[in-house]
C-alpha cells in the first residue's frame, strides 16, 4: 500500500481560503438537522420533524464531505469523497419527499406515498449502477430528473397549501427559490459557482419554519386538550356519588379506577330509606371523553328512575329508552340490583353485564347472578326480568365491571371469574372497604387495560 502523500501547507491555505464558508455552512445545516431529532425523539414524535432532521442531516453530511477542506485536513483520497458524496445525494430525496408527503396529509397522500417507493426503489439502483459499476453520468442524470421533479411538486404543493398550515406562504417561495437553484445547478448555468447550498439554506429555514409553526400549534391544542380532559374528569367525578348510603345494618364501599382521565365507568344509589337501597354498576363501551359523556347521561337517567327504586328490571328498561338511538356505534352493560333489609332479600336485573356475586354467610357457597337481557341503548325492545333471594346478615354482595375479570395478570391469563371467586371467598369476613381496596390492587397491580370498578355490599 502507497504512504499517504504529506500535506502540502499551500494546499491547506487554499483549501481554507475557498472551502471554509461552506464548511460553516454546512455544520449550520448538520447542527439544525440533529437539533429537529432530537426535538423529534425527546419531545414530539411529530414524523415532520423526523423527515427534516434526516433530510437536513443529509444535506449538511454531503455538504461537509464535498469540501476539499475536509478531505485534506482528514487525509482522505479524492475517489472515497466523490463516492460518499454521490451515496448521500441519491438518498436525500427519501426525507424531502418523506417531509410534504407527511405535511400535506390525505389529499396528496397516495401520490406522494408512490414517489416516496420511487426514490426508497431509486437510490441503491442507483448507488449500484453510478457508484459501484461505475456509470456516473446516466445514474447523476437520472437523478437530477427526480430532484426536478420532486422539487416542482413540492412547489406545486406548498401553492396548494397556501392559507391552509401555518408556514404555507414562507414555504410557497422557498421551495421556489430552492428549485431555482436546483435548475441552474443541474444545467451548469451557474458559472461554476456552487448555488445550490444557498437554495437549500433558504429552504431549510422555510421548512424548519414550517415544522416549528406546527409543533407550535399541536403543542397548543395538546394544551387545550388536556384542559378540556381536566375539566372533563371534575365533572365525571362531581357525577358520581360523594358518599355511599348509610342504612342500618348494611356497609357499603365502592371504588372506581379509570383507565384514562376520563371513562365510561360509572356507579350509583337510589336510596329508598334506611332499610332499602338500589345499587347500579354500568361500563360504558368504548373509553375516554365519548364514554364519560354517556355515562354522564346514565346518571340523569337514573335519577329518573325513582319511581321504581324497588325494581331493577323496570329501572334497566328505563335507562334502555332513555338511551335508545342517542349513542349510535356504542352500548351499555348494566347491573342492578335492589337490596331489602326488612325482607331480608336482594333482586337483580341485568343488561349484558358479568354476573354479580352474593357470598353466603358461613359457607363456601358464591352464587352468580346473572339475570341479564340485551345490552343498553341499541335495543329499543329489550326486555328485562329479576331475580331475586335471599341476603340476611353476614352476606356479601360484589358488584363490578368486565375490567375487574378482564385483566391481565403476571401469568398472562385474564383474573377471570373464577380467581375472582375465589379472592372473594378468602376475603370473607373483611370490611367492604378492605375488600374493595384489595380487588383493586390485584387486578391494577399490572398492566391496567380497562376502567375498573368495584361496588361491595355486606349485611352485618
Amino acid at each position: 500500500m502507497n504512504p499517504v502523500p504529506p500535506i502540502r501547507y499551500e494546499v491547506v491555505q487554499e483549501a481554507l481560503r475557498s472551502d471554509l464558508p461552506m464548511v460553516a455552512l454546512a455544520a449550520i445545516v448538520l447542527v439544525v438537522g440533529l437539533s429537529a431529532l432530537l426535538l423529534w425523539r425527546l419531545r414530539t414524535q411529530d414524523p415532520l420533524l423526523l423527515w427534516l432532521g434526516i433530510l437536513s442531516s443529509l444535506y449538511g453530511l454531503r455538504l461537509l464531505l464535498a469540501n476539499d477542506l475536509i478531505r485534506v485536513a482528514a487525509g482522505l483520497p479524492r475517489i472515497g469523497q466523490y463516492r460518499s458524496v454521490d451515496v448521500i445525494t441519491y438518498c436525500i430525496g427519501i426525507p424531502f419527499v418523506g417531509f410534504f408527503r407527511e405535511l400535506l396529509g390525505s389529499r396528496w397522500r397516495k401520490g406522494l406515498t408512490i414517489l416516496l417507493g420511487v426514490e426508497i426503489a431509486f437510490a441503491p439502483l442507483a448507488i449500484g449502477w453510478g457508484v459501484i459499476a461505475g456509470h456516473y453520468a446516466s445514474a447523476m442524470f437520472a437523478n437530477s430528473l427526480l430532484v426536478v421533479a420532486g422539487t416542482v411538486v413540492g412547489l406545486i404543493a406548498s401553492a396548494w397549501l397556501f392559507g391552509r398550515v401555518p408556514g404555507a406562504m414562507v414555504l410557497k417561495y422557498v421551495v421556489g427559490l430552492f428549485l431555482l437553484t436546483v435548475i441552474l445547478t443541474n444545467l451548469r448555468l451557474t458559472g461554476g459557482r456552487e448555488i445550490e447550498p444557498l437554495g437549500f439554506l433558504a429552504l431549510l429555514f422555510g421548512l424548519t419554519y414550517t415544522a416549528a409553526r406546527r409543533t407550535v400549534d399541536r403543542e397548543q391544542k395538546l394544551i387545550a386538550v388536556e384542559k378540556e380532559l381536566e375539566t372533563a374528569r371534575r365533572i365525571q367525578n362531581a357525577i358520581l356519588p360523594k358518599h355511599v348510603p348509610d342504612l342500618d345494618g348494611l356497609r357499603i364501599a365502592a371504588r372506581y379506577e379509570p383507565m384514562t382521565a376520563v371513562a365510561g365507568d360509572f356507579y350509583d344509589f337510589l336510596e329508598v330509606d334506611n332499610q332499602r337501597v338500589t345499587i347500579l354498576v354500568a361500563d360504558v363501551s368504548g373509553h375516554g371523553v365519548p364514554a364519560a359523556l354517556i355515562a354522564s347521561m346514565l346518571k340523569v337517567a337514573f335519577a329518573g328512575q325513582a319511581s321504581h327504586a324497588r325494581n331493577p328490571a323496570e329501572i334497566l328498561a328505563g335507562l334502555n329508552r332513555a338511551l335508545g338511538g342517542l349513542v349510535p356505534g356504542q352500548f351499555v352493560t348494566a347491573a342492578c340490583a335492589f337490596i331489602d333489609l326488612e325482607e331480608g332479600t336482594v333482586t337483580y336485573a341485568g343488561a349484558g353485564h358479568p354476573p354479580t356475586l352474593l357470598l353466603r354467610n358461613g359457607s363456601k357457597e358464591v352464587v352468580e347472578l346473572a339475570e341479564n337481557g340485551l345490552f343498553l341503548g341499541p335495543f329499543a325492545h329489550a326486555r328485562y326480568s329479576n331475580v331475586s333471594t335471599s341476603f340476611t346478615a353476614g352476606d356479601y354482595l360484589l358488584l363490578y365491571t368486565d375490567g375487574i375479570i378482564e385483566a391481565t395478570m403476571s401469568d398472562t391469563q385474564p383474573f377471570g371469574g373464577d380467581r375472582l371467586k375465589e379472592f372473594a371467598l378468602r376475603s370473607r369476613g373483611a370490611n367492604p372497604s378492605t375488600l374493595a381496596d384489595d380487588l383493586i390492587q390485584k387486578v391494577s397491580g399490572n398492566l391496567q387495560e380497562d376502567d375498573l370498578t368495584v361496588v361491595a355490599a355486606y349485611a352485618c
